[in-house]
């Protein structure tokens, strides 16, 4: 039994580690305030040869990415009584696969974080509040450590090409719409998001760490 609990509580480490890096990366993903931000810097929309205002862009890539619709991703330049989209069926196929990529993640984030959760349960309610606070402390260094790997990883451009050839595996053509928009400048606001992020659900990680398995002390 001691074996299962020690492996239980190892698990833990990893669930918790998992959850941190794929929910802090799927919510600034997901979130409209990361393409607001990238769009209204200026840097990635004015290399974008089209009349659509930023806010419209980031709320199109948003509501793509959100939606559980099957429909091709497209964005529509207003001309006149007329509606022209901005995107074709190549950038389609790229955005579809990414929009799997980012759902398999939102979908692994989910369950890291219940099967987390589960674990920290058990271990909690058997009393193994001394191992709990170990394994969390580890936890949280480890955790803390891959966040800032990530940001190193990402801030290396043919990490991030070798990233993308390997999971989407389309070339994009030179001229097209979607470098601007997700190319080198957007690494940025999605570092700084999904950081953010974490660090958040480190510090609340931290906090119940403290609360419920740090050990009493007799003259405290």
């Amino acid at each position: 039994m001691k074996k299962v609990n020690y492996i239980i509580s190892y698990l833990l480490v990893v669930c918790f580690l998992i959850s941190v890096l794929t929910i802090s990366s799927t919510l600034a993903l997901h979130t409209k305030t990361t393409y607001n931000f990238h769009f209204n810097d200026g840097v990635a929309f004015s290399k974008i040869n089209s009349p659509v205002e930023p806010h419209k862009l980031s709320s199109g890539v948003t509501k793509y990415f959100v939606s559980t619709s099957k429909k091709d991703f497209q964005i529509y330049e207003v001309n006149g009584r007329f509606k022209d989209p901005i995107f074709d069926k190549k950038e389609q196929r790229i955005m579809k696969k990414v929009k799997i990529i980012f759902s398999i993640e939102l979908l692994a984030s989910a369950l890291t974080a219940v099967v987390f959760f589960a674990l920290y349960r058990y271990l909690y309610s058997n009393g193994f509040k001394e191992a709990l606070n170990d394994r969390m402390r580890f936890a949280i260094y480890l955790t803390s450590g891959f966040v800032v790997a990530r940001i190193l990883a990402f801030s290396i451009k043919a990490f991030r090409h070798n990233l993308y050839m390997q999971m989407v595996g389309i070339k994009v053509d030179k001229h097209s719409l979607l470098i601007p928009i997700f190319g080198d400048p957007f690494y940025k606001s999605y570092l700084l998001f999904s950081t953010i992020i974490a660090i958040v659900l480190i510090v609340i990680a931290i906090y119940f760490k403290n609360k419920m398995t740090k050990p009493n002390r007799l003259f405290s």
